[in-house]
């Protein structure tokens, strides 16, 4: 019988499979996205909240930043980054300054010089980015910021040389609405203060999705963030990581593993602690997961066999 990609009999098949090991899927890999999930770093917010929940509404923690302690955590993830050599080729971001602090700090260059960068770079030393060079610019992934008590942790600029692209989506941002911590600045002062990081997508200007009276539905927080895994699988790279929220991360991830042994459920559906990655693949073998992927679907390890093999001949 001549070969053929046509399984002469798919029930039968599948039967067998379903019989012997039901919770086994093979994808070829060019499908698939390694995702490395990370929570923001200790916020002002949560020290705060931690105390009185009530908190959470004061416009005192009005897109919060980092303590001290979350940028310790982010540059202690930076580190493990970098001694793990975590492969990762896109930084997406949601658009707080939380979040867009404890990526920067994670994944950002700590080696440059501050003045061999644009304007000033400088860092803590966690093995991440290129090693600095006097003759060669460095851009800037986060401007030098001045610290304000309680509110704002001085911190050095940090370096975008050597780095992989970073990129802001609204898509996975924190639970909206009522608290003004999860209330996003403009992207005009985003863009300030963080010039590496690539803003494209995210629009308008002033934060048109926070309102005061009403906050999203875990419902449409789940949608959100099928949407924003969707997004994820038409990308053209394939290790990832993404630096966002614990409620987004909570209410996303939740929608999977169910039916899965209970350790698999466990990890999935875990709340994420300040500044933890956990590292998942994501996969789409449908034809419309397909089709979105197929642009940039690559095997790295492909070899072709047959002819190709023995060069052509």
């Amino acid at each position: 019988m001549p070969p053929t990609n046509r399984v002469a009999d798919p029930e039968d098949a599948e039967n067998t499979k379903n019989s012997v090991c039901p919770r086994i899927n093979l994808v070829p890999v060019k499908y698939t996205k390694t995702i490395h999930f990370v929570r923001h770093g200790q916020g002002f917010h949560n020290v705060a909240g931690h105390i009185n929940h009530d908190n959470y509404k004061s416009w005192e923690y009005y897109d919060a930043h980092l303590t001290e302690l979350g940028w310790q955590q982010a540059e202690n993830l930076g580190k493990h980054v970098a001694a793990t050599r975590v492969p990762v080729e896109l930084v997406v971001v949601a658009p707080l300054q939380r979040a867009m602090e404890t990526a920067v700090a994670a994944f950002g260059n700590h080696h440059d010089d501050p003045l061999a960068a644009t304007p000033a770079a400088s860092g803590n030393g966690n093995g991440n980015g290129a090693p600095a060079s006097s003759a060669v610019e460095s851009p800037l992934l986060m401007v030098a910021q001045e610290g304000v008590e309680g509110k704002v942790t001085a911190h050095a600029a940090v370096s975008g040389r050597g780095c992989p692209p970073f990129l802001a989506h609204e898509l996975c941002r924190e639970h909206i609405g009522v608290h003004p911590c999860d209330k996003r600045s403009s992207i005009t002062e985003y863009r300030k203060r963080f010039p590496g990081i690539n803003f494209s997508l995210v629009s308008p200007d002033e934060d048109v999705l926070w309102t005061a009276d009403h906050r999203e539905s875990k419902e449409a927080i789940r949608r959100r963030g099928l949407a924003f895994l969707k997004w994820l699988l038409t990308r053209p790279e394939r290790e990832i990581a993404v630096v966002t929220h614990s409620s987004f991360l909570h209410f996303t991830l939740s929608c999977f593993g169910h039916g899965a042994a209970t350790q698999v459920q466990g990890e999935l559906h875990k709340w994420y602690e300040n500044c933890e990655m956990r590292t998942v693949v994501l996969t789409d073998d449908s034809d419309e997961g397909v089709a979105a992927a197929s642009h940039g679907a690559t095997d790295p390890w492909h070899f072709a066999g047959g002819s190709h093999a023995v060069g052509g001949q």
